[in-house]
């Protein structure tokens, strides 16, 4: 009977062994399994991303681009829209396990009114062996409201006139329910508006750079649709004629200016020139795009207004020894050397003369800048910037509030200057624009300040009528 019982244990344990080994082996395989499903790229658990621009208005006529992206491949999608609660299928396709699919959002095939609401729902299905073989899926809804109306445009006052090289201002009223984009143009660049006076009224001074050939002036309205309107502004065009200077450049000049400007910058060692006038057109070509470049850069387009402005004087008894806009033609030895546009005023008085602000606001620029020396930017309002150059000193640091009568600087004559003057420059949205202007009294209050003052006073007036 021992013998037996001892018999039966050592049968049950083999037994109790061989069935935890296959139950070890069958758990095995199921984590086996589970994991191969887990890193398989068969079994990609991540969902087809959709794209769909960012937008609530459409307006019929643009296409809107759609994406639909998958590693696994897209199996299939569909769009429905959801009209006043009845869903329309427009489109139900398979992917072809393309990884990318494009398409333009279908439109429904019925009559839709300004105003109207579409709801869309995107469904996209990948080829992935995931949850059971169905793979993954995802859904999208967005809603579009539909809005075929322009934006309204009305000029409420402008300057009657504008200048070649010169600049004026426009105040407009822009209405739409959904407006999105509001710029200005003067057929070649686009300039931003700020908000005047009161809600949906806007403000901008443009200018006519003097190397347009024309002033195509528009105001610019897009909504959130795309329904874009351009409205003109007939401003009288005068084409003024600039002076075109022809220069000669001497053997001192390039030995002396020009190579100090060279070596300042750093690049290239003045033996890597292969004459003169390369090195010239470096500095009145390479580094004067950069000082633009720079200048550009530090302009904010502050929309701070311009209620206080009052004309230009930077400096005391001065005499104009340098005009704008004037054209001026290089040569050495007889060859060619380039060109350059003066776009600036130049001012001298007595040495180091005092350099005073005419006009608060924030110095935006002060630094040793390329061929204008140091320099100082002072930025106004309504995208105005007053411009300081050729200093021998500067006491101003950018960030600075300036006010009114303060002194910013000395005269001098740093950069490329000849004798000490200063070179004075006004900017328009980064635009260079005749200074002579800003420091004409009775320009600036027939050109900006009484449009500003009688805009005011037609705003208040259209608004008590409501």
């Amino acid at each position: 009977m021992a013998i037996y019982n001892n018999k039966f244990k050592k049968d049950s344990m083999k037994t109790f062994k061989k069935s935890n080994i296959i139950s070890a082996l069958i758990l095995l395989l199921i984590v086996g399994f589970w994991y191969f499903i887990y890193i398989s790229p068969y079994f990609e658990r991540e969902s087809p991303d959709i794209q769909i621009p960012n937008m609530s208005y459409w307006n019929l006529k643009y296409d809107i681009p759609i994406k639909i992206n998958d590693k696994s491949g897209v199996k299939s999608y569909k769009v429905i829209a959801i009209i006043e609660n009845e869903e329309r299928v427009l489109l139900d396709k398979d992917g072809n396990s393309e990884n990318e699919i494009k398409f333009n959002l279908p439109r429904p095939k019925i009559n839709l009114s300004n105003g109207d609401k579409i709801v869309y729902k995107i469904i996209a299905r990948d080829n992935s062996n995931y949850n059971f073989f169905l793979g993954n899926k995802i859904e999208k809804e967005f809603e579009l409201i539909i809005d075929t109306k322009l934006p309204k445009v009305r000029i409420i006052q402008m300057s009657n006139v504008i200048t070649k090289g010169g600049s004026a201002a426009v105040v407009f009223y822009v209405s739409d329910d959904a407006i999105g984009d509001i710029s200005v143009t003067n057929g070649y660049q686009s300039f931003v508006v700020f908000p005047f006076h009161k809600p949906n009224y806007y403000v901008s001074i443009i200018p006519w750079y003097i190397t347009n050939p024309t002033f195509k002036g528009a105001i610019i309205a897009k909504d959130k649709a795309g329904n874009t309107r351009k409205f003109s502004i007939n401003f009288i065009r005068y084409n003024r004629n600039y002076r075109t200077s022809n220069l000669t450049l001497k053997s001192n000049f390039i030995d002396g200016k020009i190579t100090e400007l060279i070596e300042n910058e750093n690049e290239f060692e003045i033996d890597k020139f292969k004459s003169p006038i390369e090195m010239f057109k470096y500095v009145n070509e390479v580094i004067r795009n950069k000082d633009s470049d720079k200048i550009d850069s530090k302009i904010l387009n502050l929309d701070s207004s311009l209620d206080n402005i009052t004309s230009f004087k930077p400096i005391e008894n001065a005499k104009i020894v340098g005009l704008f806009g004037d054209h001026r033609i290089f040569s050495f030895n007889k060859m060619d050397a380039g060109e350059a546009y003066h776009l600036g005023i130049d001012l001298a008085s007595v040495k180091n003369a005092s350099i005073i602000a005419s006009n608060d606001g924030l110095v935006v620029m002060s630094e040793e800048l390329g061929i204008y020396g140091n320099t100082i930017i002072i930025e106004h309002g309504y995208g105005i910037a007053s411009l300081y150059s050729h200093l021998d000193s500067r006491y101003k640091k950018e960030g600075d509030i300036v006010k009114k009568g303060e002194i910013i600087g000395r005269s001098g004559s740093s950069g490329l200057a000849f004798g000490d003057h200063l070179h004075f420059g006004i900017l328009v949205q980064g635009r260079f624009s005749i200074s002579n202007e800003w420091m004409d009294s009775k320009w600036l209050k027939i050109n900006i300040i009484d449009v500003l003052n009688n805009a005011k006073e037609i705003i208040e007036r259209d608004n008590a009528k409501d």
